[in-house]
């Protein structure tokens, strides 16, 4: 080959490339910012995501469309987790969060086989809880939430088993803090959406979950628990007629209502005894409760509460007596009360021809009374209802004890005999809660002496304590007063929430769990990876012009 033509190769293949070359840089550029883009968007997505998944927990930025705001917490619970809640409380949920929606779908299809249509949300549930680990962060505490299968780690909730003194089953919730424990198993879980027995014309619900976790949170982190010794039995037998304050159709169990719905929900440990057999050690309880007794008591009981006010002479003991109208005839209580200087109208019902609920004379409002025993003063429109009240009587004989009304009627309730159906006195004022308390000196060197005292509460209504009046704490006040009055005879420090529960409407923009958790993923994956694809595909079509 001539030297020439091999020039000419040389310098033509020069030529072509120096045309080439800007043409590869070119698609090289593209190229690369393309990738950088994607890598960018991506990247972008994912902080962002991240970022989202951080702040949920710290602010909500979940928007609730519904009506009825069911996926929202109230601003006492609020505020008790944000401003008061200073320890770490663990809240187990023995189940998966799917069962909760199986459970309204099994409610709903079981009120459909009667043609009723029937929102049952428990889907809710969990994202109520979510709630309650996102406001705690903004506080001193916190509140963790897990879920827990019995079925795959039975042995999931055996710490919390031992403590707790009883088996733990699935569909409960357990409340954890510092070795102590509270549940709240799995009828209270079934009844934390229940049916709405204010409104009488047509079928609706109320979400009352939030007011059981709330208190069972309070409970666990209350630093001075007031533990009770509640004697619902006499000899083997129920302290109290059954028929009256157990099986009441209109009032419902006016005694758990006492026990479950007021004192275990606002912090009072219970523990039911045998006021006859059962002793009732000063060192183990802080207060003995007797509910609505039938009958009256022997000398020996008498002589044991007694003693267990005087405690050796320490005081610092607390009773909380409900009377029956019904019970008459028991010189040995009158006795004992009237020793602390209350003595009860037996025999004898108050009604009132002006100030009474429902179509009862007997269903009668009341109010507080102005004295500091009654505790802080609740002033709002929400009525105190004491169905079927007896009037307390307050005596001046004995000067060595202070007593104090503390819930009275209007001036228009009148004593009414319950036989005869007789008018026994004029209308005025009547006293149906008193409190009455001896106090003593302890000690005599300045910095070391106290004063000690003991009380005796007494109830003229066992009905003031009914479901009816606690759970409906949007209408009735009788939770409140009730908690406040006990509080301040009790000296209990820790905080009182009674939240109200919340009516559910029937039509409302909501997603179920299902729906929430398709939302997550779509927002979560799907869409960076649309992203991410777009990206990818902009690269090739690019790399390939």
């Amino acid at each position: 080959m001539k030297k020439p033509e091999v020039d000419e190769k040389v310098r033509n293949k020069a030529e072509n490339k120096e045309k080439s070359s800007p043409v590869s840089l070119k698609k090289v550029k593209y190229g690369s910012m393309s990738l950088i883009v994607t890598a960018l968007v991506v990247a972008i997505v994912i902080i962002l995501n991240a970022m989202a998944s951080y702040m949920v927990k710290r602010q909500p930025l979940k928007i609730d469309l519904t009506a009825d705001k069911r996926y929202e917490l109230s601003d006492e619970t609020i505020d008790y987790l944000k401003n008061t809640l200073d320890k770490d409380v663990e809240i187990i949920v023995t189940c998966n969060k799917d069962e909760f929606s199986a459970l309204a779908q099994n409610i709903e299809d079981y009120f459909k086989q009667y043609k009723i249509n029937l929102d049952c949300p428990f889907d809710m549930i969990p994202i109520i809880l979510e709630k309650y680990e996102m406001y705690s962060t903004k506080g001193k505490g916190s509140v963790k939430v897990r879920y827990v299968d019995l079925d795959k780690d039975p042995k999931a909730v055996k710490k919390y088993s031992d403590i707790y003194g009883a088996e733990i089953t699935s569909q409960s919730m357990v409340v954890y803090c510092d070795d102590r424990v509270r549940v709240i198993d799995k009828s209270s879980v079934g009844s934390m959406i229940a049916p709405d027995t204010s409104n009488q014309t047509s079928i609706s619900l109320v979400f009352a979950g939030e007011s059981m976790i709330t208190s069972e949170i309070m409970n666990v982190t209350d630093a001075h628990p007031i533990n009770v010794a509640f004697a619902s039995k006499l000899n083997g037998s129920e302290i109290y007629d059954v028929s009256h304050y157990a099986e009441s159709q209109l009032y419902g169990n006016a005694v758990s209502g006492l026990r479950d719905q007021l004192l275990v929900k606002n912090g009072y440990f219970c523990t039911d005894i045998d006021l006859a057999k059962d002793e009732i050690d000063p060192e183990k309880y802080d207060m003995l409760v007797i509910p609505m007794p039938s009958v009256d008591f022997d000398e020996s009981i008498i002589d044991k509460i007694s003693k267990f006010l005087d405690n050796d002479g320490k005081y610092d003991k607390n009773l909380l007596f409900i009377t029956d109208p019904m019970t008459t005839n028991t010189p040995h209580i009158k006795e004992f009360l009237e020793a602390w200087s209350i003595s009860p109208n037996e025999g004898q019902i108050l009604v009132d021809d002006k100030s009474f609920m429902s179509n009862s004379q007997v269903d009668i409002q009341i109010v507080q009374s102005e004295n500091e025993d009654a505790g802080e003063k609740i002033s709002n429109s929400k009525y105190i209802v004491a169905p079927f009240s007896q009037e307390l009587n307050i005596l001046k004989k004995n000067n060595d004890i202070i007593t104090s009304s503390l819930l009275e009627t209007h001036d228009t309730a009148f004593n009414l005999d319950i036989i005869t159906s007789d008018k026994m006195d004029s209308a005025d004022v009547k006293t149906i809660a008193a409190v009455s308390r001896k106090e003593k000196q302890i000690g005599d060197q300045i910095d070391s002496y106290k004063i000690a005292k003991s009380h005796v509460m007494v109830l003229g209504s066992g009905y003031l304590t009914s479901p009816v009046y606690l759970m409906q704490s949007n209408l009735y006040n009788n939770a409140s007063v009730l908690v406040n009055a006990l509080n301040t005879m009790t000296g209990k420090q820790s905080e009182t929430i009674i939240i109200p529960d919340k009516a559910l409407q029937q039509a409302v923009i909501a997603p179920t769990s299902t729906q929430d958790k398709r939302i997550k993923v779509i927002v979560i994956f799907i869409i960076p990876l649309i992203v991410a694809g777009i990206g990818i595909f902009v690269l090739i079509w690019r790399k390939n012009r």
